[in-house]
């Protein structure tokens, strides 16, 4: 986590000073990263976020309000009918980290389930931390329009989700530190996803909602996921 962080914060860095030079951040003829021409462009990395995932009522009342997004952009193909706006298609990368509060933890079984067991029915003492991580390759298709420096974009994606894996570190009663790792738990392999973004020289927010529970039915608690973040734009 404090890879990814200091990551996010370096390309903020890169992204405010290059930003300087009052380049555009999308659509920009001269873009650094892009090649093609003026109706078809082939960006690699074009954008990438840092969200959380809002409370859900259909989330147990463990879940901590830390639960975190972070995505980039692999591969971006666009075609512009007309100035400053661009069809999309592309390919993106996400991870999502499922927390707990101090009181809870993960219990998980490779290839069966994963579920929230309370810290004072267990042997332990405390919790270091306890997160379920779900990788995601999705394929999201979007509109954007550019209007100056301001950008707004709306879109859907598909999503491939691999299977989750829990990670936690946990102090016992008696002393001494257990940490464990379970792979393989299951997951809704397939869903989709709806999302929005405004920003402004390169920089923005961006909402977005998945309809379809995280977990397979049977395979963990039933919740779906809102997130609101901050969105980057590379293609300078």
């Amino acid at each position: 986590m404090k890879k990814v962080i200091f990551t996010l914060v370096a390309l903020l860095a890169v992204t405010f000073t290059m930003s300087a030079g009052n380049k555009k951040v999308r659509f920009s003829e001269d873009a650094d990263l892009a090649f093609g021409n003026d109706f078809f462009v082939v960006e690699p990395i074009s954008y990438l976020g840092f969200g959380y995932h809002l409370k859900n009522s259909q989330m147990d009342i463990a879940q901590d309000a830390a639960n975190t997004e972070f995505f980039i952009n692999i591969m971006e193909l666009g075609i512009r009918p007309f100035k400053g706006g661009m069809f999309a298609i592309g390919v993106d990368y996400d991870l999502d980290q499922y927390r707990l509060d101090k009181n809870h933890f993960w219990g998980a079984e490779a290839g069966k389930n994963a579920w929230i067991r309370s810290l004072s029915m267990s042997p332990y003492k405390s919790v270091k931390y306890s997160r379920l991580n779900v990788h995601t390759f999705s394929i999201p298709v979007s509109f954007e329009f550019d209007a100056g420096k301001c950008a707004f974009r709306l879109g859907a994606a598909g999503e491939y989700n691999l299977p989750a894996v829990n990670k936690e570190k946990l102090v016992k009663s008696e002393g001494g530190i257990v940490k464990n790792k379970v792979k393989n738990i299951p997951v809704n392999e397939f869903s989709y996803s709806f999302f929005g973004s405004i920003s402004y020289g390169g920089l923005g927010v961006y909402v977005k909602y998945n309809p379809v529970c995280q977990f397979a039915e049977g395979s963990g608690p039933s919740f779906k996921t809102l997130t609101l973040g901050a969105v980057i734009g590379l293609g300078m």
